[in-house]
C-alpha cells in the first residue's frame, strides 16, 4: 500500500508538471505537444473532423475513407507501406467515430528510424491513392459488421437508442453504415471527402514523446505542408433536450432484456460537465460500488451489471443507464432504475459518498495520465474540442471543489424524468 501512494504522488506529481504547448501552423492546421522524457518514443495522432457526422446521406462514407488510408498511395502498395512501418518497428493506425476521424503513429525516436517512419506517415497521409480492389475488400468487410450487428441486440439497442435521442441529427445514423448506403459508395466519393476534410485547416495534430519542441514543430509542419489547406467544417447543431419522453420496445429472440435508458446530454464546455461527471461517477459510473448497480444487482439481484454513462460528444452527447435482465423482470428493473435517477436527482448525495467519489477520481485521474498514450488522447481531446491548455492540471481541483448541492442542481437542471427514452430489447413478458 506504501509502495502503491508513492506512486500515485509521483505521477501526480509528473502530471501536474505536463507542459503543454500549443501553435498553429502556416497552413492552418492546430498543434498540441507534451514532452515526455524517458522512453524513446514518440507518439502521433492526428485528429480531422472527418468522421462519421460529415457524411451527409452517404452513411459509412467517412468510415470507408479513414479506413482505406494505408492501404495504397501515389507510390506504394499496401504491402510496401506495412513493410515500410514494420522494418522500424512502427505502428500505424486509423479509426473513426462521429465527430473525428483519427490517423495515429507511435514510432521510436532515434533519427534513422524516425525519419523513415514519419515520411512513411506523411506520405499516407498526404498521397493516398483509393483503388477498386481495397474498396471492396472494406465494403465487403463492413457488409459482414453490418449483418452481424442485426444479430446482435445489444448492438440492435445502441442503434436504436443513438437514432431516437439524435432524431434527425448527423449523429442518428450508424457510423459504419447501412447496406444500402455502402453498396452505393464509389471511388469518386472518397476522394471527395477525402479532399473535403482531410485538410490542414480541419486538422488537430497531437505529439507526445521525447523530442525538443523544435523538432515537433519540424514533423507538425512536415505534415500540413503536404495537406491542401481547405476549410474548417462547419459546426453541426447542437443537439436540443427531448420534447416528450419514448417507449420503444425492439422484440427480439433471446432469454435477456437489454435496458437502456437516458436522454441527450452535454459536452465537455457545459458549465455543468464537472458535476455531472462527478455526479455520474457516484451514480453508476464506478461499476460495483455505485449507486444504481447497488440498487440493481446487490439487493435486486435483476443484473450482472447496471451503469450509466455520457458520452461527451462536440453538440452534446447522451446520458444512459443501462443493463441486461431477464424477460421477466425487466418491468421491475425498470421501474428501480427509474426511481433510483429520481432519487438522486431530487436528494443530495451523502458527506461519505461524496468524499469517496472525488478520492476514486482523484486516484484514478492520477493513473490514466500516466503513460504517453494516454497523454495523447488528452491532447487531442483538448485541441479538438477546443478546451482551455489547464484541463489536464486543473481537472482535480475543479472535481475537488464540488459540493452535494452542486450536483443536485445540475441534474436537476438536465434530467428531466417526464421526457426520458425507455428502450427494450428482447421477448417482452
Amino acid at each position: 500500500m506504501r509502495t502503491l501512494i508513492l506512486f500515485l504522488l509521483l505521477v501526480t506529481n509528473a502530471q501536474a508538471k505536463l507542459d503543454i504547448q500549443y501553435w498553429t501552423t502556416p497552413e492552418g492546421a492546430k498543434v498540441f505537444f507534451a514532452q515526455t522524457k524517458g522512453l524513446p518514443i514518440l507518439d502521433v495522432a492526428l485528429n480531422f473532423d472527418a468522421a462519421a457526422s460529415r457524411d451527409g446521406d452517404q452513411f459509412g462514407l467517412a468510415s470507408l475513407t479513414n479506413g482505406l488510408l494505408g492501404t495504397a498511395t501515389q507510390y506504394h502498395n499496401e504491402e510496401q507501406i506495412i513493410n515500410a512501418f514494420e522494418s522500424v518497428g512502427a505502428q500505424f493506425s486509423t479509426s473513426s467515430l462521429k465527430d473525428m476521424s483519427i490517423v495515429s503513429l507511435r514510432t521510436l525516436t532515434r533519427q534513422p528510424i524516425l525519419k523513415k517512419s514519419l515520411d512513411t506517415f506523411t506520405e499516407v497521409i498526404t498521397q493516398p491513392s483509393f483503388e477498386q480492389k481495397y474498396l471492396t475488400r472494406e465494403r465487403r468487410q463492413t457488409l459482414r459488421s453490418i449483418e452481424a450487428s442485426k444479430q446482435s441486440p445489444a448492438s440492435i439497442a445502441s442503434l436504436a437508442f443513438d437514432k431516437a435521442v439524435f432524431a434527425n441529427h448527423p449523429y442518428a445514423h450508424p457510423k459504419i453504415g447501412t447496406e444500402k448506403s455502402i453498396n452505393q459508395i464509389s471511388l469518386q466519393d472518397l476522394k471527395q471527402h477525402y479532399d473535403k476534410f482531410y485538410v490542414a485547416k480541419n486538422l488537430t495534430i497531437a505529439l507526445v514523446g521525447d523530442i525538443t519542441k523544435v523538432k515537433a514543430k519540424q514533423i507538425a509542419r512536415q505534415i500540413s505542408h503536404g495537406l491542401n489547406v481547405g476549410k474548417k467544417a462547419k459546426n453541426n447543431p447542437v443537439i436540443t433536450a427531448l420534447k416528450s419522453s419514448q417507449k420503444i420496445h425492439i422484440e427480439f429472440p433471446s432469454k435477456q432484456t437489454h435496458l437502456l435508458i437516458g436522454q441527450s446530454g452535454v459536452n465537455r464546455s457545459h458549465p455543468d460537465y464537472y458535476p455531472l461527471y462527478l455526479g455520474n461517477h457516484i451514480f453508476g459510473g464506478s461499476g460495483l460500488t455505485s449507486i444504481l448497480s447497488d440498487e440493481i444487482r446487490e439487493k435486486k439481484g435483476l443484473a450482472y451489471s447496471a451503469y450509466s454513462y455520457f458520452t461527451k460528444m462536440k453538440s452534446n452527447g447522451f446520458f444512459m443507464m443501462r443493463m441486461q435482465t431477464k424477460n421477466d423482470q425487466a418491468l421491475e428493473a425498470k421501474n428501480i432504475a427509474l426511481q433510483t435517477l429520481k432519487n438522486f436527482r431530487n436528494n443530495a448525495i451523502d458527506t461519505q459518498k461524496l468524499q469517496d467519489g472525488k478520492d476514486n477520481i482523484i486516484g484514478g485521474f492520477a493513473l490514466e495520465t500516466a503513460s504517453n498514450a494516454n497523454i495523447l488522447t488528452y491532447l487531442s481531446i483538448i485541441g479538438f474540442y477546443d478546451l482551455p491548455l489547464d484541463y489536464l492540471s486543473s481537472f482535480t481541483d475543479k472535481i475537488k471543489d464540488i459540493s452535494a448541492q452542486d450536483i443536485q442542481n445540475a441534474y436537476e437542471r438536465l434530467v428531466d424524468m417526464d421526457k426520458l427514452i425507455i428502450l427494450s430489447v428482447g421477448e417482452q413478458k
